[in-house]
């Protein structure tokens, strides 16, 4: 099958299913009167000929005329005329190329269809057949035109009505195929028509829709209820009637809100925002954080206990519950929580003493506050006494008592973990006594934020 009877079965199998029946029929909206009769269209633009028997051909110019007849209000018979205006060179006989300038003319008849009318644009396919010929039929032993020049035209365009109440602008595109002599032209140009009213006025309503969810009741299984194109103009199924349709609800057997996605929303009895059946104290009011329960404040400073840094001192909330600046024995850094005080262990024991009992407390508040500290790393030094392998076991139990201590103050144990160093990361010499107190110590890194 030659390239140009390809081209042109796909064009016109484009206007078979543009066009049948089951394949579906064009969606004509006109709401305002368009007149319907005789028109005439003049044409002017650009042509190319793929096959032509001259070599180095130019794009040539298009000028053309057409007479049609509306027989529907989406279907038009048509007839034409067009003059294809071409120069080029071809190589002669002699060897050297000869420039020459001919005109091709193209006589048709044939018929446009709309795929979508509206009161303003009208967007068609058409095809029909007709006759080439050209002038000059021959040119320094070239045949330019011949006796069988049968031509198949197909292409398509858009319109557009102007407030004029008859006149036109468009854009239209066809391809002409000689199929005898395997010529293939494209052409582009824009159209404008006028059309000689007979009479009748075009005065297309849209189709009933009762429901009015878009789908004619012709059509629509459903027609006195809303509905969806995918289920044929019927409502989606909300099997427990909550007005959240089943596709979209997360609980579609019991009903419940949108705003809860469809599901019943969870008893909450004391309206703290947190569902009775993981409230630690349904009944009584209380943050998340607190798992729903009321939090304690023991010294009555607005200040709850969980994240007061002085508990059993009124103070205020610049200093975080501590009456002054003073009181508040840890700094949070970028990369770590400073102590300002040393956590006291029994002598050569992990029992931590219960005077360091009020800075780790106040860690475990400020972990409580800070929520975007993920890891905190607790550290464990000792001095050089002793031997080494004793000192690193020391450091390890000691910095682990720590941990557990902040994870009884309700601080995950996700979030902090032990390690001893023993005596391998001295702060200063171990040879005096000042530099060995310095160097037993408790650290706390922060090792991963969000």
């Amino acid at each position: 099958m030659s390239r140009s009877v390809m081209i042109m079965a796909t064009f016109l199998g484009l206007l078979a299913l543009a066009g049948g029946g089951n394949a579906g029929a064009p969606k004509v909206q006109v709401y305002e009167d368009v007149e319907k009769g005789l028109e005439l269209g003049a044409h002017l633009g650009v042509a190319y000929d793929f096959n032509s028997p001259v070599e180095n051909l130019n794009p040539g110019l298009l000028i053309g005329l057409e007479l049609g007849y509306d027989l529907t209000w989406i279907f038009r018979i048509k007839a034409g005329f067009e003059n294809h205006i071409y120069s080029g060179r071809s190589p002669s006989d002699q060897g050297d190329f000869v420039d020459m300038d001919f005109e091709q003319r193209l006589v048709w008849g044939g018929a446009s269809l709309a795929l979508i009318a509206t009161e303003r644009f009208y967007f068609y396919l058409q095809a029909g057949v007709g006759y080439r010929f050209s002038s000059p039929k021959e040119f320094d032993g070239i045949d330019i035109s011949g006796p069988n020049d049968l031509a198949v035209l197909a292409g398509g365009g858009i319109e557009y009505y102007t407030t004029l109440r008859h006149f036109s602008f468009g854009i239209e595109a066809n391809a002409t195929v000689l199929p005898l002599r395997g010529e293939v032209a494209v052409a582009v140009f824009p159209v404008v028509r006028y059309t000689f009213g007979l009479g009748e006025v075009k005065v297309i309503k849209p189709p009933e829709d009762r429901d009015n969810d878009g789908i004619a009741d012709e059509i629509d299984k459903c027609p006195d209820t809303w509905g969806v194109e995918a289920r044929k103009g019927c409502p989606e199924p909300d099997t427990d009637n909550d007005g959240v349709i089943d596709r979209e609800d997360h609980c579609p057997q019991e009903s419940g809100p949108a705003s809860n996605k469809g599901c019943p929303k969870e008893l909450d009895q004391d309206k703290d925002g947190l569902p009775d059946k993981i409230d630690g104290c349904p009944t009584e009011p209380g943050p998340a954080d607190n798992k729903g329960c009321p939090e304690d404040d023991t010294d009555e400073d607005g200040i709850p206990d969980r994240i007061d840094l002085c508990p059993t001192k009124r103070g205020v909330s610049k200093y975080n519950g501590c009456p002054k600046k003073s009181d508040i024995k840890i700094t949070v850094k970028r990369k770590a929580i400073e102590l300002r005080e040393k956590i006291y262990f029994e002598t050569n024991k992990a029992a931590i003493l219960a005077k360091s009992h009020g800075i780790l407390n106040q860690v475990a508040a400020i972990l409580k506050q800070y929520h975007e500290i993920k890891m905190l790393e607790v550290q464990g030094h000792t001095d050089s006494i002793g031997i080494a392998e004793h000192n690193m076991r020391l450091s390890q139990q000691r910095a682990q008592t720590v941990v557990d201590y902040l994870v009884r103050k309700g601080i995950s144990v996700e979030r902090v973990e032990a390690r001893g160093y023993g005596e391998e990361r001295p702060l200063s010499s171990n040879k005096t006594s000042r530099g060995r107190s310095m160097n037993r110590r408790v650290e706390m890194i922060i090792k991963e934020r969000e």
